[in-house]
């Protein structure tokens, strides 16, 4: 189901590639910029909780996630680079409140851009992840590497449209070092659609 979604994604994205109007000027913010805003995430994995029986997953709640970045779109060109720094709180295994915290250094290429100010993007990277102990001492603190791939859509306005909301959803994989969530390691499919608002200067 998930390797369907995501050829049915490519294939979207390929489609715009091919559509865009090759005199699009798809820079973005053509300077740094700053942003932040809400991130709404659903967490799965398949991997069985330790100590507890073979059929009890390890069970992510709905997290409320919060994030800042910042970016540099390059002068002239359809690259940039951006960093966002991200802060969720959710209910781990239906029985604790725990926090995640995180950060990833992503690459940007804007595919196209209309002038009205609509961009379409694509945006992934490398990162980390940090889990913490919640109130019960069942070792779920953990640290975690990610990878991220998706689509994103901005619209660039105010004067000189310097301000652009911003919608990404960069599809990525959190792998969890260690056996403190699950037995050796454990691997979660996040699906974040991130909403906010950037600040070009």
């Amino acid at each position: 189901m998930v390797l369907r979604q995501i050829r049915i994604a490519l294939a979207f994205i390929g489609l715009i590639v091919l559509v865009s109007p090759p005199t699009a000027q798809a820079c973005g913010h053509d300077a740094f910029y700053l942003g932040g805003g809400y991130i709404q995430q659903f967490l799965v994995t398949p991997e069985h909780r330790l100590g507890v029986g073979s059929n009890d997953r390890v069970r992510f709640g709905i997290p409320f996630t919060f994030y800042g970045l910042w970016g540099y779109d390059f002068c002239g060109s359809r690259w940039g680079i951006q960093m966002p720094f991200e802060y969720s709180r959710f209910k781990l295994n239906r029985t604790e409140w725990v926090n995640m915290m995180g950060g990833s250094f992503e690459g940007v290429f804007h595919v196209a851009a209309w002038e009205d100010g609509f961009d379409f993007h694509l945006v992934g990277g490398l990162g980390l992840q940090y889990l913490t102990e919640g109130d019960i001492q069942d070792r779920t603190e953990s640290v975690g590497m990610t990878a991220s791939f998706g689509p994103g859509i901005a619209w660039y306005f105010g004067k000189g449209r310097h301000l652009a909301l911003v919608s990404q959803f960069p599809v990525r994989a959190i792998v969890f070092i260690g056996d403190r969530l699950s037995a050796n390691q454990t691997t979660v499919i996040d699906l974040p659609l991130r909403l906010g608002l950037t600040v070009g200067f």
